[in-house]
């Protein structure tokens, strides 16, 4: 990228030597520079004109194009904010290809909207907007999502030093003087979406972590449980060994965490996990299925998606009452998607709890894998869990599967 050369001298048992040479910039460099950009610019804006006939352009009113309802999770996202239509374009042609899904919105508080809708991997906005400034959009982003959940690229004409420093206050990750230069800006957005990409492989790791991990009480219950049956029900012991081994191997089954799998492998693991709570809970624990084999057909989710709810419904919901309580598993049909929900009788939430449950603070026990579960789904599908509760009434928690096309 700079024209120099890395050389390396390495010699057994005696070490290495590794030297790099960086070419010192030239005046003429320098001058050609405001050139470079405004050609850049200008190219730019020839190729804009002929984008217009591309599929899914910005809609004049700045909400944000609409996609298909599957979404493919390889592309980074990108939600480009500026009031100026004009500047919108050159940045939707100098991104849009097949590495990049580019969708453009005209002010900041259509950006706060879109962010709300679907799980983007960069934000490049305007610093000088009407009503809302990109700062105060950044600043407004970082309310909700650090440095690596969510970059922020700030593009402005003004590029003194104080505006600079101003943008980085307000929480952007990189800052781009306007005119932009094609090849400065694409490295630019490369750079901030592989942060984005090393988040979400910090992610897929940790849900890798919830598939492997099991509650030590859980297995010592479960264990407890076998061994008191064998006093009083063989037959009944031995069915629990073998929906505990069924469970154990779903659990354990290898799987790439970036793939859907078929619901009824999801489903498997739920089966197996009640069963087992229903032997140690008896009574207290009480099941509906609201499931038709039909509706099943065709839809792939992401591992562990129902399974997390049904655990966080039996522990944080149905069990902490002493009566125990029902929980309902429904999967309904609605032609192009399906709606996933399981929901509770148990004890519920409080407004404030219900408020914070997906937001990633240290004050607030999110549940057992619910923000991990939320992200992926909206990585999928662009959106995630929806959850509603009352206090002694009950959860209901629920999310929408497209099928694929």
């Amino acid at each position: 990228m700079h024209g120099g050369e890395l050389r390396v001298r390495s010699v057994p048992g005696q070490g290495s030597e590794f030297v790099f040479s960086l070419p010192l910039a030239e005046r003429s460099d320098a001058e050609e520079e405001p050139a470079n950009a405004a050609a850049s610019a200008e190219a730019a804006m020839a190729e804009a004109s002929a984008a217009a006939a591309r599929p899914w352009p910005p809609e004049p009113s700045g909400k944000v194009a609409e996609r298909p309802p599957y979404i493919l999770a390889d592309r980074p996202r990108i939600l480009a904010v500026d009031d100026d239509p004009v500047n919108l374009k050159v940045i939707e042609t100098l991104l849009s290809s097949e590495d990049y899904d580019v969708a453009t919105v005209a002010s900041g508080a259509q950006a706060l909207a879109a962010l709300d809708d679907k799980e983007w991997d960069l934000v490049i906005a305007d610093v000088m907007m009407p009503h809302m400034s990109g700062y105060e959009l950044t600043r407004a982003i970082r309310a909700r999502f650090s440095l690596t959940e969510l970059p922020v690229l700030l593009l402005t004409a003004r590029g003194r030093p104080e505006d600079i420093e101003c943008g980085f206050r307000s929480g952007a990750n990189d800052y781009a003087a306007k005119p932009v230069d094609a090849s400065e800006i694409r490295s630019r957005v490369k750079a901030l979406t592989e942060v984005k990409q090393a988040m979400r492989e910090r992610l897929l790791m940790e849900a890798a972590w919830l598939q492997a991990q099991i509650q030590p009480h859980f297995l010592f219950n479960t264990l407890n449980a076998v061994s008191a049956l064998s006093e009083i029900d063989l037959d009944r012991m031995r069915k629990l060994l073998k929906v505990f081994g069924d469970f154990l191997r779903d659990k354990y089954k290898l799987k790439n965490m970036h793939e859907l799998v078929p619901v009824e492998e999801e489903l498997s693991i739920v089966r197996s996990y009640l069963y087992i709570e229903q032997e140690r809970f008896e009574d207290r624990l009480r099941i509906v299925w609201e499931i038709d084999e039909e509706d099943c057909k065709d839809i792939r989710i992401p591992l562990l998606t129902i399974q997390p709810l049904v655990e966080n419904s039996v522990r944080h919901g149905i069990l902490k009452r002493s009566r125990g309580g029902t929980i309902t598993i429904r999967i309904a049909n609605f032609g192009g998607y399906a709606e996933v929900a399981v929901e509770d009788d148990g004890v519920g939430m409080d407004e404030a709890t219900l408020h914070g449950l997906l937001e990633k603070r240290s004050d607030v026990q999110s549940g057992v894998g619910l923000l991990n579960t939320d992200l992926r789904l909206k990585r999928h599908y662009g959106k995630g869990l929806r959850i509603k509760s009352e206090p002694d009434f009950g959860t209901s928690v629920s999310f929408n599967v497209f099928r694929s096309v």
